[in-house]
């Protein structure tokens, strides 16, 4: 069996992914999502900044050994990087390291390690009068602890085959170039022991319960088919605000699903949990459940009403990085940043009953700071205009690029009194019977659906397209130079700005039906009340 430091990550990340990696059939698998490929070639681009940094010219055994296959056989890299040690060349980028384990039972279990660059050292091993030490290079900006538990992984395998006893390896992260050290010793152990749990799983084949993550399992590949799972099981991982820790609680009285917890007392539930948090996963499993809206308050949080009304959204790569060198845009530029690229504006004119989209759109990175002072602008001739937006980030940028472009505080503070999140209303006010609140999951139950930007048109594809997309498609814009790619993006945002227009329709329009309601029911009482005093009005 191999267990790879790849298998080990993905099981620390989700036990479920790492069987599906080895037992789940191919064809069950989703392709790649575009993004992926934008993150590698950014970990690539990174890569090489930091060899550069280091001055170092490593070896690459993949390169050594390319064919036109694909993928490069596993077991050469390891050979031919075991040569490369043994010759003892100064540095080896994306070798494999492996060492061979003997269990009883299974037979041999192969640990292997891909260590982003091997660096020599004057340090004797079983080599010769030198061995190697792992420098890993991450996108991350932070040292995490799974990035420790992959240096650990590796550092153990080395220390075998070098019969040395290294705890101490590099790392590189976003943050600078400046190489973070760190000692490993209290990681053998966790490494260890997960190695062992990992190993126990594969070996029993038992399939771990899924667990559904919106924003962790988004780009697993066997996503599909856990949800699909999640969804016929009522797995109670779909209920917003739910966690591992408080499935765990449910199960031990004896809730499974989303079915019985509906069905379950507040006085139940507050054995296990506070009674705030009982009732918010009792009311949202209710809503689920009966497919219906539930009202949380009496009335609805104000929202304004104004015969001009906008609505805002942003696009923007929180990670920008690269060099846009190769088109007509832009000379070579290296970035790391956040880059807000395209504020999108959907103008609402109830007088005449007109709407229009807007769109400011930063064709190279330099020029966000006219499209900020073009959006100011423009918001600047409604200035009794509501901003509506679907979360904080909208809030946020306009923080920062007020910041960035010296905007006047006076201006900043008259914008910032104009914005309305509908997202925090929403959560504030309703359970939906959703299971997230992102904008377009919210839109989808409202009835709204997204065009496939590709051919302007609804599609089934629409629903699948995302932020992350259009970081891609910015991303290829630079590269190519093809107008294409913005097109798309732009008919991304105009979708989300009608989006949260037609959110704030339906709740206004909730929002009336429930105030006549409660005035019917306040009539009733009156009328009742009248009836049996002995001085009816």
């Amino acid at each position: 069996m191999l267990l790879t430091d790849e298998l080990l990550l993905h099981y620390r990340r989700c036990s479920r992914r790492a069987f599906l990696d080895i037992y789940g059939e191919e064809g069950q698998k989703s392709p790649e999502k575009d993004f992926l490929f934008k993150l590698k070639a950014e970990k690539e681009f990174h890569h090489q900044q930091i060899i550069s940094h280091y001055g170092l010219n490593p070896h690459q055994p993949r390169n050594m050994l390319k064919t036109q296959e694909e993928e490069v056989d596993k077991e050469k890299l390891i050979v031919l990087t075991k040569q490369l040690m043994s010759q003892g060349v100064e540095s080896i980028y994306k070798g494999v390291v492996a060492w061979n384990l003997i269990d009883g039972e299974a037979g041999k279990i192969t640990l292997t390690a891909t260590p982003t660059v091997l660096i020599k050292q004057n340090i004797p091993s079983e080599l010769g009068n030198w061995s190697y030490y792992p420098l890993n290079i991450h996108l991350g900006k932070n040292v995490k602890p799974e990035y420790k538990l992959l240096m650990a992984f590796t550092i153990d395998i080395l220390n075998q085959i070098q019969g040395i006893n290294l705890t101490r390896g590099e790392m590189a992260l976003r943050d600078n170039r400046k190489p973070h050290k760190i000692n490993l010793k209290v990681w053998f152990s966790r490494t260890q022991e997960l190695i062992n749990e990992c190993f126990q799983m594969l070996v029993g084949e038992n399939i771990p319960d899924v667990y559904i993550s919106r924003q962790k399992c988004s780009f697993c590949p066997w996503y599909e088919g856990c949800y699909q799972k999640a969804k016929s099981d009522q797995h109670l991982s779909l209920i917003p605000g739910m966690t591992p820790k408080r499935i765990e609680y449910l199960k031990q009285i004896g809730v499974n699903n989303m079915t019985t917890l509906s069905q379950t007392s507040i006085a139940d539930l507050t054995f296990v949990f506070t009674k705030g948090i009982a009732d918010r996963l009792l009311q949202q499993s209710i809503s689920l459940i009966s497919h219906q809206a539930i009202f949380k308050q009496p009335n609805l949080l104000p929202i304004p009403n104004s015969d001009i009304e906008l609505y805002f959204d942003i696009e923007a790569d929180g990670n920008l990085q690269g060099s846009t060198q190769g088109n007509n845009l832009s000379n070579s530029m290296w970035c790391d940043r956040t880059l807000d690229y395209l504020l999108g504006i959907l103008l609402i004119d109830k007088k005449n009953n007109q709407q229009k989209y807007y769109s400011f759109l930063a064709k190279t990175p330099e020029e966000e700071k006219i499209i900020w002072h073009q959006f100011l602008e423009f918001i600047n001739q409604y200035p009794n205009a509501p901003i509506f937006h679907y979360s904080e980030y909208e809030v946020e940028t306009i923080k920062r690029l007020a910041h960035l472009y010296q905007t006047s505080s006076i201006q900043l503070k008259t914008l910032l009194s104009r914005l309305f999140d509908l997202h925090k209303i929403l959560i504030n006010s309703f359970y939906l019977p959703v299971e997230n609140y992102s904008l377009k999951t919210v839109a989808n139950w409202l009835g709204f659906r997204w065009r496939d930007p590709k051919i302007g048109k609804l599609s089934s594809n629409g629903g699948n397209v995302g932020g992350d997309q259009c970081v891609f498609w910015y991303d290829q814009w630079l590269k190519t130079g093809d107008s294409t790619w913005l097109e798309y993006i732009v008919i991304y945002n105009e979708d989300d700005c009608q989006g949260t227009y037609e959110l704030k329709k339906w709740m206004e329009k909730y929002n009336n039906f429930e105030e006549k309601k409660l005035q019917q029911n306040i009539n009733n009482c009156e009328v009742l009340s009248n009836s049996n005093s002995k001085y009816p009005i």
